[in-house]
């Protein structure tokens, strides 16, 4: 039986955990399979992209920064989640194009929950209006919690506000005192970036602080916001949470039968 490859697909990609894990999944279950890292700049995401279509035992892509939008215009199969938000983190091929779907969101909330954090009624502050501060926020929302977006371009967070009004409580702007969660979910911080994506001296005492930077584990945000006492959240919980999802929508499950 010919070995199944699947990859993820990003720019910059050393900061990427996914091969890692699903690699020890795969070697746990006994599968011949193995995911790369694949570092594709956006001009040659379409050429790439057509060329992993015709590959018989590619199995599909996590897709992460900066192609996630692109993805989400190419697929020619779309979940809800994607149609929503613009953006799709997983491609599957299908005959004839891509299949996409978004679990970038699922993830994050699904590591709050196992972390001992409920969104449902919570007021939450996303900073960061691409990609995946949508998703984040899309899923927020479906979980019933009250979400305000921010973004260093103030019509990219009111573009924001305006895909998702349709999901739920939205609103445009920056974290503050009346925030129970606040979530980093730009790029600022990660891979030795000393910046912070924004200050948490405005928080109130106990909210919690959370990252969907996954390397470092312990960005410049957490660690300030842990010096003010402040909870704080791994990004590597959002991958945890969402591999279960990325398994089931590119077929990665070891066959039980």
């Amino acid at each position: 039986m010919t070995r199944r490859v699947f990859a993820i697909i990003g720019h910059p990609v050393g900061q990427v955990r996914s091969p890692e894990v699903f690699n020890a999944l795969f070697e746990r279950d006994g599968q011949d399979a193995r995911m790369v890292a694949l570092d594709v700049t956006p001009e040659a995401f379409v050429g790439v992209l057509a060329g992993l279509h015709g590959i018989a035992n590619f199995g599909g892509l996590v897709v992460t920064v900066p192609h996630k939008m692109q993805a989400a215009t190419l697929a020619h199969v779309r979940s809800d989640r994607v149609a929503i938000v613009g953006a799709a983190n997983l491609l599957r091929p299908i005959e004839g194009g891509w299949a996409a779907d978004l679990s970038d969101g699922i993830g994050f909330v699904e590591g709050l929950r196992q972390a001992g954090y409920g969104v449902a009624g919570r007021a939450v502050a996303v900073v960061g209006a691409g990609g995946a501060g949508l998703a984040i926020a899309q899923a927020l929302l479906a979980g019933g919690a009250r979400v305000a977006i921010s973004d260093l371009d103030a019509r990219r967070a009111r573009d924001a506000v305006r895909c998702l009004s349709g999901s739920g409580d939205v609103t445009a702007g920056p974290p503050d005192h009346s925030h129970d969660i606040v979530v980093n979910a730009t790029p600022v911080g990660m891979a030795g970036d000393p910046r912070l994506p924004f200050d948490p001296g405005g928080l109130a005492p106990g909210t919690l602080v959370a990252e969907a930077i996954m390397t470092p584990a312990v960005t410049p945000l957490l660690h300030e916001a842990a010096r003010r006492g402040h909870p704080v959240h791994e990004g590597r919980h959002m991958l945890d949470g969402q591999v279960p999802a990325i398994r089931a929508f590119l077929g990665m499950a070891p066959d039980r039968a």
